[in-house]
């Protein structure tokens, strides 16, 4: 088992500092019948007044970008990114859908049932709880010891902070891996709260799941739209209008086998054929 780097020195900073940061590993499977899980690790930036979840390499690109003076950007790759209000339960969620920044707002409380069980992670001992959310049903380790009542993602409330939380295919775990406090809070709006400038649209999950089927549906539209393009797929390149169907099936492949949402209630599905 990992060891929880968590020092219990650095707690009290929290709230007399700007902030602090816990970093999280993400073991996910996107394709639920994968026999391995792909890894990320992800930011839970908790401020005096607000709380984001991201990816860390948003930090790694930014911090290039300051290095360098050029204009660095990614994507999510866990399409996690979510920003709330410290202590409450509504969130900001943002998702980008090809060239596109969109914004859904949630209530995501969850009604958690604490159990007697402890364990030790690390140094540090853990009571269990579990809930019941977005479809799935989740197990997460908490300590009492730091009266912090926020977790990764959208998993909080309970009396203490999250060390580990997973549901119960381990198709999504998430293990605190480190932590440090920050002597002033992050500024985001590059990569949160815009997406490199581009301001997010405000829209709902039903609209969302539109805009996903419509890429499904035609997933090159852009290509057929452009007089010249090119795409590199595993080395290959396309460039020719009559290339298009093959790519079309080669991402409606992808995209069926990626389809593993963490919330299987705001989940879209795919047409088979």
């Amino acid at each position: 088992m990992k060891k929880v780097l968590f020092f219990i020195t650095l707690m009290p900073y929290l709230f007399f500092s700007q902030g602090h940061r816990f970093i999280y590993e993400l073991k996910y499977k996107p394709d639920s019948t994968a026999e391995k899980a792909e890894r990320v690790e992800m930011v839970l930036d908790i401020g005096k007044k607000e709380v984001k979840f991201y990816d860390l390499e948003f930090l790694k690109v930014d911090s290039l970008s300051k290095k360098t003076g050029e204009s660095w950007q990614t994507n999510s790759q866990t399409q996690q990114l979510l920003k709330r209000n410290l202590g409450e339960d509504k969130s900001l969620n943002y998702k980008d859908v090809m060239f596109d920044y969109y914004v859904i707002e949630s209530d995501d409380k969850m009604n958690w049932q604490i159990a007697p069980e402890t364990k030790m992670l690390g140094e540090h001992q853990v009571q269990k709880a579990t809930t019941e959310f977005g479809g799935r049903k989740w197990t997460a380790w908490f300590s009492a010891d730091f009266p912090i009542n926020e977790g990764p993602y959208k998993f909080r409330g309970l009396p203490g902070m999250i060390f580990e939380v997973s549901d119960s295919k381990k198709h999504y775990v998430y293990t605190l891996v480190k932590n440090y406090k920050l002597n002033e809070e992050n500024d985001t709006k590059k990569f949160l709260e815009t997406h490199y400038g581009k301001k997010p649209i405000k829209i709902d999950y039903k609209k969302l799941n539109e805009l996903k089927l419509n890429h499904f549906n035609d997933p090159y539209s852009w290509a057929r739209q452009s007089k010249k393009w090119s795409v590199n797929m595993n080395g290959v390149i396309y460039d020719k209008p009559e290339q298009l169907e093959e790519l079309k099936k080669i991402e409606q492949k992808r995209l069926r086998n990626r389809a593993n949402d963490i919330e299987l209630n705001h989940a879209v599905y795919y047409p088979d054929k």
